[in-house]
């Protein structure tokens, strides 16, 4: 005779897990919801492996300790999704047991032979009952799926790592690291090749779209850190900001694609770091400062050096510098400082020029 409770139980695991996996793996944005493993699993390890990674000794080791974090969540998760539909299927055996000969004597062996379908194995003896059979036709059928989508998961997130990557590890090629976003522009004025900003900003801003979907699809991605920690995505995509937002108010000789490249990725990039912001960090935290003045100027100074022609009225231009930066710079310094990842450009070498040591 069918245990209703317990099958009824089982099912019920059944369904919320697979809701789960089907929510976090193949619907392409964030979702919410109070019984999300991956968010519960994020809200509990990310502040304790923070604590813990703030106390290892050494910056480097601090860092690698980090990056850590979203693989193991990763891993974790996929098998945590995997014991709870094991543990569901078993339930629902169990309820049935009756069905099954020789008949399960304890819970366990319903559960390992929920485990043995979930893997294909096949259960051991003969199943007699109807609703035995559809149970660990189901159950086969889950770890197929769970394997197929798994695996399609696992390179999905390797693929958008490696996307995001790609341009950094480019961008690590043009300035002194940590970057900074009037070395950028001094090192295509130095490299003679100014009218190449305009596709320069081009790709950035394809960057960044690329990156709101994919982070958006797949929030484990927000984990995980660059190759380089002097290099991280977040560090970078401000100096490419910031080089953006220099450009349109400061320069007065720029080329018009170049000049139209910056407008467009300071959309763009605002868009992704206010999602990012939304989905990730609480409101009412620490304010970013906007606009250091003496750093600016300084940059003036510099970007004049440099063979650029600079606006006359620094007034002005810093006051429509300010403006471009609050349109991403509150938002980006308060996820990287969720993220522990450093985006002051006074440690990249702005006041002096070069790297700090």
């Amino acid at each position: 005779m069918i245990n209703l409770l317990t099958g009824s139980a089982g099912a019920a695991v059944v369904v919320l897990v697979t809701m789960d996996i089907f929510r976090s793996l193949l619907v392409p944005r964030a979702t919410t919801g109070r019984m999300r493993l991956g968010p519960i699993m994020s809200r509990g390890m990310f502040p304790l492996w923070q604590v813990i990674s703030d106390r290892v000794p050494g910056r480097d080791r601090g860092q690698t300790v980090r990056a850590n974090l979203a693989p193991l969540m990763l891993v974790l998760l996929l098998v945590i999704w995997t014991a709870l539909l094991i543990f569901g299927f078993g339930l629902i055996l169990w309820a049935d047991r009756s069905g099954f000969e020789p008949n399960f004597v304890t819970l366990n062996d319903a559960l390992y032979a929920s485990g043995s379908a979930f893997s294909t194995l096949g259960v051991g003896g003969s199943v007699t009952g109807q609703f035995a059979r559809l149970a660990v036709v189901g159950c086969s059928l889950s770890g197929l799926a769970i394997v197929t989508v798994g695996a399609t998961f696992l390179i999905s997130i390797q693929g958008g790592f490696g996307r995001r990557e790609a341009l950094v590890l480019r961008l690590e090629a043009h300035v002194t690291l940590p970057p900074s976003g009037v070395a950028i522009l001094e090192t295509y004025a130095r490299e003679d090749i100014v009218p190449r900003l305009g596709a320069f900003f081009e790709a950035w801003e394809a960057w960044a779209a690329e990156v709101a979907i994919s982070h958006r699809a797949f929030p484990i991605l927000l984990f995980f850190r660059s190759n380089d920690s002097r290099c991280e995505w977040l560090a970078a995509l401000g100096a490419v900001l910031d080089a953006a937002a220099l450009l349109d108010t400061t320069l007065v000789d720029a080329p018009a694609e170049a000049r139209a490249g910056a407008h467009f990725v300071l959309r763009t990039g605002a868009r992704l770091v206010g999602d990012l912001a939304s989905q990730f960090v609480k409101p009412g935290g620490p304010s970013t400062e906007l606009v250091d003045h003496d750093r600016f100027h300084l940059h003036r100074t510099r970007l004049s050096a440099a063979g650029y022609s600079v606006n006359e009225d620094g007034e002005t231009a810093l006051a429509l510098y300010t403006e471009r930066r609050a349109s991403y710079a509150h938002a980006l310094g308060a996820v990287a400082r969720r993220l522990r990842i450093d985006v002051d450009q006074r440690r990249a070498g702005d006041v002096d020029g070069g790297p700090l040591p």
